[in-house]
């Protein structure tokens, strides 16, 4: 198995992420850099909505450089106002109100 030294970031770039990511955090926007892959397939990152709460999900393994357009543009961009919230227990309690409705209307009537 190979093991791949991680690359140090030019302080110049660094201090650019860094400067980005505290003006979207003044947006309420918190930046996440994660190995954004499941199952063998790499995923798209971006914006969500957890609990209310604004979250940029970044791939950690970008360069600094696709890092800092990625930034970039989330600022260079409108705020979104209709991403839907991902709160699992508001999806639960959907699903399960959805799931009384499909049973109401399969009934049976005694009739």
């Amino acid at each position: 198995m190979k093991y791949s030294k991680k690359k140090k970031i030019p302080s110049a770039l660094q201090n650019k992420l860094s400067k980005l990511e505290e003006k979207l955090a003044t947006r309420g926007l918190q930046v996440h850099y994660d190995l954004l892959e499941a199952a063998g397939l790499k995923l798209k990152g971006g914006i969500c909505k957890i609990k209310g709460e604004y979250h940029l999900f970044i791939d950690r393994r970008k360069s600094a450089a696709d890092k800092i357009e990625t930034l970039q543009d989330c600022i260079d961009q409108p705020f979104p106002e209709n991403i839907p919230d991902n709160d699992l227990e508001n999806i639960q309690e959907e699903n399960a109100a959805a799931d009384d409705q499909d049973d109401k209307e399969h009934t049976p009537n005694d009739t």
